[in-house]
């Protein structure tokens, strides 16, 4: 019988790649392999990649997540493709560090010329197996750590500590490059200007961002959090070449189903995986989730105001869809409206048909509104 292993990937770059399809098939061949889908993103390269019967994307988790509920199986394979190999193995490290003790091997790179096997966990007898396999070299992992936050006393001292609460708290960000966006827990919080970038917080509030020229609605809106276990992200959330993969429906319904996504494109496919209609709101909202919905066949009315930060570049959009432009700082403004008197409130309602909510929509953008984009 042969070992069972679980693959864990991360991420559209080693899908688009096709490094997830080279290394599921060569490690097919001495185990029996599990694969799930770490990421958001990722679940479209999967997709496109007509992948979706080989890599689990029906649930959304987090990598230490997924492996923690690994069963059954003699080892974990955590497969990505880093910015670089040394900000692969930066991840790594942190995510090792929230994980249950099992042999780990993580596979960075593979397709690349810096590409490697590192082995977390006593790993070394399956990193060997699978760096031969895949003719990579080995690389020794260093101690596992979650996120490092340096905490500022009131007196002026500081620490280094996992987690930390009174006074300021700063944290560090690996492997970010100067033009990138820094995006916290889906946000947009800033741009960088150094790769020194460092996120300063007080009382769960974001103070400053060194190194980063910051972005105060997207601050605004992101409101407290915990910096320690905050998602934080930089760069465009796809960045490698793809072809997106156009989805069908064979969706009939008399009264169809509508739904809200504001600001929180990253959980589209589970707002919208029952839905006719999406209304999106914001710019970089829009552009995600109708990338992410044009997978499902599902039309989109977006409400913009220009105001992008190109998280994710060369977007899709379902045809029979509508993007709105409105007037600079109304897009939250004119969602909010549509929110309170199409859904009451809520974020989910069912219309007597897609047309008459186009209609509806462009109504209470009213003056605001300056162009209507049809796709």
């Amino acid at each position: 019988m042969k070992p069972r292993i679980g693959v864990i990937i991360h991420g559209p770059e080693i899908i688009d790649s096709d490094g997830a399809r080279l290394v599921l098939d060569i490690l097919a061949e001495q185990y029996e392999v599990e694969a799930f889908l770490g990421g958001t993103m990722g679940r479209t390269a999967v997709i496109d990649a007509y992948l979706e019967d080989r890599i689990d994307i029906s649930r959304r988790v987090g990598l230490s997540e997924a492996i923690n509920s690994l069963q059954g199986v003699d080892a974990a394979v955590l497969l990505n493709r880093g910015k670089t190999t040394g900000s692969g193995i930066a991840f790594g490290r942190i995510v090792m560090s929230r994980t249950k003790h099992i042999p780990t091997i993580q596979i960075e790179r593979p397709m690349d010329d810096d590409g490697a096997v590192i082995p977390w966990n006593d790993a070394m007898p399956w990193a060997k197996q699978v760096a031969e396999m895949l003719n990579l070299p080995i690389r020794t992992p260093p101690t596992a750590q979650d996120v490092l936050l340096i905490h500022t006393n009131k007196t002026g001292g500081d620490s280094r500590t996992p987690g930390a609460e009174g006074g300021q708290t700063q944290r560090s960000i690996q492997g970010v490059m100067p033009g990138e966006t820094i995006r916290i827990n889906g946000i947009v919080v800033g741009t960088a200007v150094s790769n020194n970038v460092e996120i300063v917080v007080a009382d769960g509030r974001i103070m400053d961002i060194a190194g980063a020229r910051i972005k105060e609605h997207g601050i605004e809106k992101l409101g407290r959090i915990d910096l320690g276990t905050a998602l934080v992200r930089t760069g465009s959330i796809r960045r490698t070449k793809h072809t997106p993969r156009i989805g069908t429906t064979e969706r009939m319904r008399t009264n169809p189903r509508v739904v809200l996504i504001d600001h929180d494109a990253e959980s589209t496919f589970e707002i919208a995986a029952d839905a006719d209609l999406a209304i999106t709101i914001g710019d970089d909202t829009t552009a995600i989730a109708g990338d992410l919905l044009y997978r499902l066949g599902i039309k989109i009315i977006g409400i913009t105001d220009m105001d992008i930060d190109n998280v994710l570049i060369n977007t899709t959009i379902f045809p029979g869809s509508v993007v709105l432009r409105v007037e600079s700082g109304y897009d939250d403004i004119v969602g909010g409206m549509v929110q309170d008197k199409i859904f009451g409130g809520g974020t989910r309602m069912s219309a007597s048909s897609i047309d008459s909510v186009k209609e509806q929509v462009i109504a209470i953008a009213g003056e605001r509104l300056i162009d209507v984009v049809s796709y």
